[in-house]
């Protein structure tokens, strides 16, 4: 049974519907849309950080800092990063907004939702993970990332995403005390 086409959606500058388009003619360095990040926290505290797989059109063989991806045509982003969470990682869980943003770099320009959630093996079972998308996961710390001593390679557009939740967390928030 051949996989049926993704569709996704266009955006303005503005984070705007203003269309769709099937996956294989979309310009991505061009072309406004939106993806999901899915930032998965372990009990320690960790990020569970992807390596892609070789064969990825963008970034092979990166560190994706996030579980996520494209939202298609009818999906909103909660419904995206659900679907993402279980392709990728085989698990679901609830997921907390943390907020959207704007990136754009060489190749991508995205509108972006973060979202949060926690893995528990104990809770969830084991992973399973997405064969043609994830070679492997890691365990890695928010700060290990940002500081990236081992010069690893990650995904640009899921980096910028850590680097808002990041920057939102050190921001004081409007109810607390100066």
């Amino acid at each position: 049974m051949p996989d049926i086409e993704e569709v996704i959606i266009l955006v303005d500058k503005s984070n705007k519907i203003i269309g769709d388009i099937p996956r294989r003619l979309m310009n991505f360095g061009k072309d406004y849309h939106r993806v999901t990040y899915i930032l998965v926290f372990n009990t320690k505290g960790n990020l569970l950080v992807q390596k892609r797989t070789d064969d990825k059109a963008f970034c092979p063989g990166y560190f994706g800092v996030s579980t996520g991806g494209v939202v298609e045509k009818g999906e909103s982003y909660i419904d995206s990063a659900h679907r993402e969470l279980q392709e990728e990682l085989g698990f679901d869980a609830p997921l907390e907004s943390q907020g959207v943003f704007l990136t754009e770099g060489e190749g991508f320009k995205i509108w972006g939702k973060i979202f949060t959630c926690h893995y528990d093996e104990k809770a969830h079972g084991a992973l399973t993970l997405q064969p043609k998308e994830v070679a492997s996961v890691h365990e890695m710390s928010i700060d290990s990332i940002l500081k990236n001593p081992d010069n690893l390679l990650f995904t640009p557009d899921s980096l910028s995403a850590l680097q808002h939740y990041a920057d939102q967390l050190t921001q004081p928030q409007p109810d607390d005390p100066l």
